[in-house]
């Protein structure tokens, strides 16, 4: 049973983590901890107060990074990981993970969303609100699968991408490595590495730096 859970980044995301920490385990003491001395000592939620990240040999063994933007998430694991923390997964008790599915460490998956049968979720990835991550897709590690987007049976996206709200990927299709698919888009064919794509249908419109 979780009984101590160290949570980097105290901005709103953290607050829907912290939101489903409780429903996974209610009795859980949680540790919000921020690079940014601004914040330390105010309330983020429940009345836990912001702590300043330091003093690694203090903390909780078990971590999740709350950050939303990617490259952020990622860098802040491997600091994390290198003080000898383990990541860990939090799951809302209202989302649907398939059993034949494999989720690993340090990945969020929200309320009301999906993971079907023979999904692949790579380390450090956000699965939000009401997303639907169809049998055997495979995403890469420290994307972001933003509310109510869709992938269909089969789509594969790189890692440090962004899947936007609302857009939907067709079944079968393959993103590359840090791409960005803009909320509400339509995905009919494959898109490379480093590419911005929006629209129905989606088209692309730069590269992502």
């Amino acid at each position: 049973m979780l009984t101590k859970l160290l949570l980097i980044g105290a901005g709103g995301h953290a607050k829907v983590v912290t939101d489903a920490v409780y429903t996974m385990a209610p009795d859980c003491q949680v540790f919000i901890c921020d690079q940014d001395p601004c914040k330390t000592g105010k309330i983020l939620i429940n009345g836990i107060k912001i702590k300043l990240l330091q003093n690694w040999s203090d903390l909780p063994e078990k971590y999740h990074v709350c950050i939303g933007d990617n490259h952020h998430r990622r860098t802040l694991n491997s600091a994390a990981r290198t003080q000898g923390k383990q990541p860990y997964t939090v799951i809302h008790s209202e989302a649907y993970v398939s059993q034949y599915a494999q989720i690993a460490p340090g990945c969020f998956i929200a309320a009301k969303s999906v993971i079907s049968a023979g999904a692949k979720i790579s380390e450090g990835c956000i699965i939000n609100h009401s997303a639907i991550v169809d049998h055997d897709c495979k995403i890469g590690a420290f994307t972001h699968i933003a509310p109510n987007a869709t992938l269909g049976g089969g789509v594969e996206v790189g890692a440090d991408s962004l899947i936007g709200a609302s857009a939907t990927v067709l079944p079968g299709i393959k993103l590359g490595e840090n791409v960005v698919i803009g909320a509400g888009a339509v995905i009919l064919s494959d898109v490379p590495d480093n590419q911005k794509v929006v629209g129905v249908p989606g088209r692309n419109i730069s590269i992502n730096e």
